[in-house]
């Protein structure tokens, strides 16, 4: 008997969309099928409202041999494709090497709005927030965000949140699903992962990072003054390794870490709670800090520093909660320096006179934490709580569009105009005094969380898009004659 044998490569393609939903952990239910065979195509969707269509693509020329429809509800979905043309009665593909592509459309209303979110058990949802799920354990304490966005990683889509549970001290990563339900179907306590690897390192892990060579591996760093570490590790390791190494007298009180690669040369950026961000060389061996500087310079040293955030073209961004020359708490600000400047940087060279943004916000906001870069280039920040006028009644709150990356010279101050989604709530308890994490994933979704409240959620803007998204090159399948049938992903066990 004559065998043909071709293989199905099931490769990741992402467009620039503004939000949609999208398909991640797609994989197959065989490493080889029969020609004619059955082929099983699980995937996940982020958000319910869009229409699926599967297209099975040839590899030498990218054209079309067949196209089928798939479910679209929120989470798992599975696809059957009977090796034809249009997943019914028509002809069967023939021999040769193809790609498995799934493309999600949508069309949403005008404005952003709430995709999904997770609370605390316990914990106040309004009413007319129903996709907010209230699955977590009561005394989650949410910090920064990790989304992978490497549509060729095993783990693409999944969230990890750092958390610093203080009683009893538990620290390291919660994950979620993309649609932020949690990833074990339980409450989050059963799929910590990145713990400190002991009771001596134990630090209140605050900032996080991917490696910028293998995002399969995180670097954390902790606030906790007298447990400073930064450390690092695979993804889904149950402990982290300490690579603080001679930067550790200076890790006290650290909130932010981001590690970029310049060159031929790996550093480490690390904010602390004062007007500070430590450059530390990485020791190319085994990675352990280098004794660090301090880039920042004298004109900024009245800030209360907490984010530090890279783009794509290698800029700089610097998020400052508040002014400690401001009785009310106030002042947040973000500032922007140039990749050659920062490259270059040495002890307090960075300065508001060579800044490419100083971005303020309005009167009264405080605990700008951080910088969301969606696909599009748009930057957005978050203000969670305000110390001055308007009598922190919460009419501040909310995200922030501050601009585009593309933009070199970006020195403004925002007002309500500027923000794109305002949280809900104008009375204590129903918002937070204390907020962290933010980031966008490959749609241009954003997500943030809200420590004070013990929330992680997720909104997007309106708009027609179409994303595709496939999994990663290690779902190759092989169609030959006869019955091989063997498991090769346990993604959905």
């Amino acid at each position: 008997m004559k065998r043909f044998i071709f293989t199905i490569m099931i490769l990741a393609i992402a467009s620039a969309a503004i939000s949609a939903p999208y398909a991640s952990r797609i994989s197959g239910d065989k490493i080889q099928m029969s020609q004619g065979g059955n082929l099983t195509i699980n995937y996940f969707i982020n958000e319910a409202g869009g229409t699926a269509t599967i297209n099975i693509i040839k590899v030498s020329d990218s054209s079309v041999v067949a196209t089928f429809t798939g479910t679209a509800t929120i989470g798992v979905n599975s696809a059957v494709w009977n090796g034809t043309v249009n997943n019914a009665s028509g002809a069967q593909v023939p021999p040769g090497n193809y790609r498995v592509k799934i493309s999600l459309s949508a069309t949403k209303p005008a404005g952003w709005t709430e995709i999904a979110s997770n609370s605390s058990v316990g914990n106040y949802v309004p009413p007319a927030y129903a996709t907010i799920y209230q699955t977590i354990w009561d005394g989650f304490s949410p910090m920064e965000f990790l989304i992978q966005t490497d549509t060729n990683k095993e783990n693409f889509g999944y969230i990890l949140v750092s958390t610093s549970y203080s009683i009893p001290r538990i620290d390291g990563h919660v994950v979620f699903n993309p649609d932020l339900s949690c990833y074990d179907g339980g409450n989050g306590q059963t799929t910590w992962l990145n713990f400190p690897g002991t009771a001596a390192v134990a630090t209140a892990l605050w900032g996080n990072c991917f490696d910028p060579d293998d995002t399969d591996y995180v670097w954390v760093c902790g606030q906790d003054t007298s447990n400073f570490r930064v450390m690092y590790g695979k993804w889904n390791d149950i402990t982290l390794q300490d690579k603080t190494g001679g930067a550790i007298t200076e890790m006290a009180n650290a909130r932010d870490i981001s590690v970029r690669r310049e060159g031929a040369n790996k550093y480490a950026y690390v904010t602390l709670g004062s007007s500070t961000v430590y450059k530390c060389a990485l020791d190319a061996s085994n990675n352990l800090l280098a004794s660090p500087i301090n880039v920042i310079g004298t004109s900024v040293s009245t800030f209360y520093s907490k984010g530090v955030d890279f783009d794509s073209n290698g800029n700089m961004y610097y998020s400052v909660r508040y002014d400690t020359t401001m009785a009310t708490g106030e002042g947040c600000v973000v500032y922007r320096w140039s990749a050659a400047d920062v490259q270059s940087a040495t002890a307090n060279s960075l300065t508001t006179a060579n800044a490419q943004w100083i971005v303020t916000f309005p009167t009264g906001a405080s605990n700008a934490e951080g910088v969301a870069i969606a696909p599009d280039g748009n930057v957005y920040a978050a203000v969670l709580n305000e110390g001055g006028p308007p009598a922190n009644d919460g009419s501040l709150r909310g995200i922030y569009l501050l601009g585009s990356k593309s933009t070199t010279i970006n020195q403004k101050q925002l007002t309500t105009g500027d923000r794109v989604y305002a949280f809900y709530g104008t009375v204590a308890p129903y918002f937070s005094f204390y907020g962290v994490g933010i980031m966008a994933d490959i749609a241009g979704n954003i997500f943030w969380d809200d420590r004070g409240s013990e929330m992680v959620r997720c909104v997007g803007p309106g708009g027609t898009t179409n994303v595709a998204v496939v999994a990663p090159t290690s779902q190759n399948f092989e169609i030959v004659f006869g019955s091989l049938a063997v498991k090769n992903w346990t993604i959905y066990e």
